[in-house]
């Protein structure tokens, strides 16, 4: 190890994966505004994955981890999609080993490289373990309130700013408030999928990301609790054509939570159902499915309706832009 690295296991601020350890998360993300499906609509989408971390004896590298996909259930204005489920997304999320430093930076990734035919650096499936259990870098610090540093991580072609700052500090738990940034721009055919080249192209995509929340950091665990992230995603649409410009709008929620782990004073509540969402996109869903049996093999239907939803849900997650153009693009 680097006395870097030897530093931070020492410090407050680090984390720490050993044979023993063994973590469940909950993750969900609901998206509300554009969603490029279906050659565009307005709606909102809602994606639950249950996640299993678990430690191994450290390598020369540093901290070792597995991630495996172990729940996914995805629903779209209200209803429930039913052929999408954990088996389908374990084809783009397998079970993998990750190399890490105490400070959450990763070093290696045994996700397996997937020959795209379009040219996406750094564009893949490997990202996942940064918007679950490592979903920020840490500085080596002791997590006293106030400390603050700053960091970026590469998604695809261009950098995603993340800004930290410790806000409280009680017991063992660290809340650290957590900024995010990111531009990038993609070009899309007529079907909303994104192009390598101008080439085949429509229009031109400039998207700017912006969120804000927080990240809970057990520091005697090693592990992040919980992350509660409010992202707001503005596109700038330029047909290459003509010029003619509009916009699009995105919000999104991710939360983040270690199965078990309340904050402390947290009140249960119960969740209430939302009244009056009509269903004609879940409809739409099941209908082509069920026709397309007939038309298409089962399979090949299956993958392509994974890859679209799949990639566009995560496309609002800090960093996830990534796998929506990997997915469309597979």
């Amino acid at each position: 190890m680097t006395s870097f690295l030897l530093a931070a296991v020492l410090a407050n601020g680090a984390y720490r994966f050993e044979p023993t350890t063994r973590l469940d998360y909950d993750v969900n993300v609901v998206f509300d505004g554009f969603l490029p499906l279906m050659g565009g609509n307005e709606g909102v989408a809602d994606v639950k994955f249950g996640v299993q971390v678990n430690g191994l004896a450290p390598d020369d590298l540093g901290l070792k981890s597995t991630i495996e996909l172990t729940a996914f259930e995805l629903s779209f204005n209200g209803g429930r999609i039913p052929m999408l489920d954990v088996e389908s997304a374990k084809a783009y999320f397998p079970k993998s080993t990750i190399s890490s430093t105490a400070t959450g930076k990763v070093l290696k990734n045994s996700a397996p490289e997937l020959n795209l035919p379009v040219r996406l650096p750094g564009l893949d499936a490997r990202r996942f373990p940064e918007i679950t259990y490592l979903p920020i870098e840490l500085n080596g610090k002791d997590l006293s309130v106030g400390e603050k540093w700053s960091f970026d991580r590469m998604f695809g072609d261009s950098p995603m700013r993340y800004e930290c700052t410790v806000s409280k500090s009680e017991g063992n738990l660290a809340t650290i408030g957590v900024k995010v940034s990111q531009e990038y721009t993609v070009l899309e055919d007529e079907t909303l999928e994104v192009v390598p080249e101008e080439k085949g192209a429509v229009s031109r995509v400039k998207t700017t990301l912006t969120g804000s929340g927080i990240v809970v950091f057990d520091m005697k665990r090693g592990a992040a609790v919980k992350v509660d992230m409010a992202n707001s995603s503005v596109s700038k649409v330029t047909d290459i054509q003509s010029g003619k410009e509009s916009d699009r709008k995105l919000d999104s929620k991710l939360t983040v939570k270690l199965n078990g782990f309340e904050m402390p004073g947290t009140v249960k509540t119960s969740a209430t159902k939302p009244v009056g969402i009509v269903d004609n996109t879940v409809a739409f869903f099941q209908g082509a499915w069920n026709s397309g049996k007939d038309l298409v093999n089962q399979g090949a239907g299956y993958l392509t309706l994974a890859r679209l939803s799949l990639g566009f849900f995560l496309s609002q997650i800090p960093g996830g832009a990534q796998f929506a153009r990997f997915l469309a693009g597979s």
